[in-house]
């Protein structure tokens, strides 16, 4: 069993992609959370002969997260993990629109995979892990979104912001607890990803604004990105990084 687990939602493509891939290792089990599968990821872990699982789930699924989440947990042998880490990436965008131009389908979906599944995995996370030894922690990817409102960004900006409020409130609960959970929640910036694509060829107010950042070069890199995530994760928990 590896000595470091991180579990990773939206991990197939960029920041999620970036994180896996940095995270690759022998001593690092990293296990992977998307619908779909990146086969570039799958082949550079049998290349340096990594520990890497893929979990196909869609996280919009809602009755299903937390069975998911249990079964990964359920088969590690708590006694040989020092840390274990639920990085909570997977998000949408989309809708971008006026609210009352958003079906009620694309309304559910987006705080689904934005706010329920990360509440539903983090609940989970804590319940499963409760006797473990290992240091835990738990990373909610935000955005600058949830402290700025932006027009047809409605769904995408409240869900962001209820997710920097619930990370804030776990925290507060774990203090009490003899072996904490760390609860971080990370604003990127805006990368150069495919999120950021989609918002600067959408229609609407802000697109000229996501499209000059991406000709003017200010899209941070994932890879550089996941690189400072990872130092702010152990800087906090005070380990040395796998």
């Amino acid at each position: 069993m590896s000595k470091h687990v991180y579990i990773i939602t939206g991990a197939s493509n960029g920041l999620g992609a970036a994180l896996s891939r940095l995270l690759l290792s022998e001593v690092t089990l990293v296990l992977g959370i998307s619908r779909t599968m990146n086969n570039e990821i799958q082949q550079l872990a049998q290349d340096l002969n990594a520990n890497y699982a893929f979990i196909a789930a869609d996280l919009t699924q809602v009755e299903r997260i937390e069975a998911t989440l249990r079964e990964i947990i359920e088969s590690m042998d708590s006694s040989k993990v020092e840390t274990i880490t639920l990085i909570n990436n997977a998000a949408t965008v989309t809708p971008i629109k006026p609210i009352e131009a958003c079906s009620s389908d694309e309304i559910v979906s987006s705080i689904q995979l934005n706010l329920t599944a990360p509440i539903l995995l983090t609940s989970c996370f804590i319940k499963e892990t409760a006797k473990w030894a290992a240091k835990r922690s738990i990373i909610n990817i935000s955005s600058g979104s949830g402290q700025y409102p932006a027009s047809s960004m409605s769904t995408y900006c409240s869900t962001k912001a209820a997710l920097n409020m619930f990370t804030k409130c776990v925290a507060m609960e774990q203090k009490e607890e003899p072996n904490p959970v760390h609860m971080l929640t990370i604003d990127p910036g805006m990368m150069n990803t495919g999120m950021q694509q989609i918002a600067r060829e959408s229609d609407f107010e802000l697109s000229s604004f996501f499209r000059k950042q991406s000709e003017e070069g200010h899209l941070a890199e994932p890879d550089t990105v996941a690189r400072n995530i990872l130092l702010e994760l152990n800087q906090h928990r005070g380990v040395t990084p796998a």
